[in-house]
């Protein structure tokens, strides 16, 4: 997909980094995006894309900063007025080596056919084992193969809803330790082809951080923004931000920028925020799409009161709970991707259809070798062990349209599975 060198590195970068590092991000109608970082400040960067079935024809791609004063290698690659449902290739040199890869773009259908099938998947956190800084006599990270087989189904984007790459102790006290953590997934050859196989969206988190008031939050927030190429802002709070995909409009939400853990007197723990909240049931609101896949990186409705569920900002849950049986809001369904093993809830509500919500387990991170949590809405039998991803696939004929949720091992093996008819998630009482 792309062509790199491995090149000697320092001990802030791992042996495998390549000289050009490059992932696809948000894609759409007529524009996409790529992030490439750069083994060091490129003075030289050329960018060009073409029509697939048009070689002959390149065109210059916008270059924009995206690292900043901090990391002047990284760099966003904008590729504008392309083609609906077209697929392109992209090349981008430093004046010493290219690399070059593929992106396609979403179909415009709307007003003239069916709504198309199409398929993405979830990930959870991801560990990249390094011993200098790993805790001794374990190895928390591994079987790095899935990438490959979660390469092998096809997805048309990838939500990454759990961490990018764990930090550990070693890594929260610096801007430039954060980021060479976050650069060591992105430079692993096993993620590299997966990572430029379709679009990527990033769906903020703690990682390993309590909460906003973090010594190393700005930090956090501030490489968060470098290493992902999301769509713009939703509100100014948050990094909330959302995107459609054929019938499915998609709301991905922050549960760290505005997270406070603070319970005293009349001030009680959050996760979103009341502007994040306000735009979050404006836009589930005017909403026209068959399905409102709403993303948190905390689980929503897994009941268990714990810091590591939504139950933890317990009035921001009931006012999101309670808006969407209120305004009859149809077609919802959740994911999340805290946990370290995966599981899916199917949360009843009285008057209202359930909801279901996909929480994805860990990818190449250390899973759980049992489930503690007591999560009465658990649908039986989904509990996963050991590191998996999700696939949720949308298909079927307009009006009838089906939402499958399955898991998947590191081997490709496919595990539970449940699917959701349309008309089941618009039923009111």
């Amino acid at each position: 997909m792309k062509k790199a060198i491995l090149i000697i590195s320092s001990a802030i970068f791992p042996l495998w980094a390549f000289s050009i590092t490059t992932m696809v991000g948000a894609s759409d109608v007529r524009e996409a995006t790529v992030w490439a970082k750069f083994g060091t400040n490129p003075k030289n960067v050329s960018a060009k894309f073409f029509n697939a079935k048009k070689p002959e024809e390149k065109f210059d791609a916008k270059i924009l900063p995206l690292g900043g004063e901090y990391n002047p290698e990284v760099l966003k690659i904008v590729m504008e007025g392309l083609e609906p449902g077209a697929e392109y290739r992209y090349e981008i040199s430093d004046g010493k080596e290219t690399s070059s890869g593929s992106v396609a773009t979403q179909a415009d259908y709307k007003g003239r056919t069916p709504p198309p099938d199409f398929s993405f998947v979830v990930i959870g956190a991801n560990h990249i084992n390094d011993k200098r800084f790993d805790e001794p006599f374990r190895e928390p990270g591994g079987e790095y193969e899935i990438f490959e087989s979660a390469k092998n189904t096809k997805p048309a984007f990838a939500i990454w809803a759990g961490t990018l790459n764990n930090y550990r102790n070693a890594d929260v006290g610096s801007r430039s330790a954060m980021a060479s953590r976050l650069s060591d997934l992105r430079s692993l050859p096993q993620a590299s082809a997966f990572l430029n196989s379709q679009p990527n969206y990033g769906v903020p988190n703690s990682n390993t951080l309590s909460d906003s008031s973090s010594p190393s939050a700005p930090n956090h927030t501030a490489v968060y923004d470098i290493f992902w190429c999301n769509p713009p802002r939703a509100e100014e709070s948050s990094r909330a931000y959302s995107f459609s995909y054929a019938d499915a409009d998609f709301f991905i939400l922050d549960d760290f920028s505005n997270r406070t853990n603070l319970d005293y007197k009349n001030l009680r723990p959050k996760m979103l925020g009341d502007s994040q909240l306000d735009w979050l049931f404006c836009a589930l609101q005017n909403s026209k799409a068959t399905f409102k896949f709403v993303v948190m990186n905390t689980p929503i409705t897994n009941p268990v009161e714990s810091a590591e569920n939504f139950t933890f900002a317990d009035s921001e849950r009931k006012r999101l709970l309670a808006f969407l049986s209120d305004k009859k809001i149809e077609g919802v369904i959740m994911i999340s991707g805290k946990k370290s093993y995966a599981e899916i809830t199917r949360y009843i509500r009285a008057g209202s259809y359930p909801i279901f919500e996909l929480t994805a387990g860990p990818m190449t991170a250390r899973p759980a070798k049992e489930v503690s949590e007591m999560n009465y809405f658990r649908v039986p039998s989904s509990a996963t062990l050991g590191r998996s991803f999700a696939q949720v696939k949308v298909e079927g004929a307009e009006r009838s349209r089906t939402v499958t949720l399955s898991f998947f091992d590191s081997k490709g093996n496919a595990g539970f599975s449940v699917s959701i008819k349309q008309d089941d998630l618009k039923k009111f009482d």
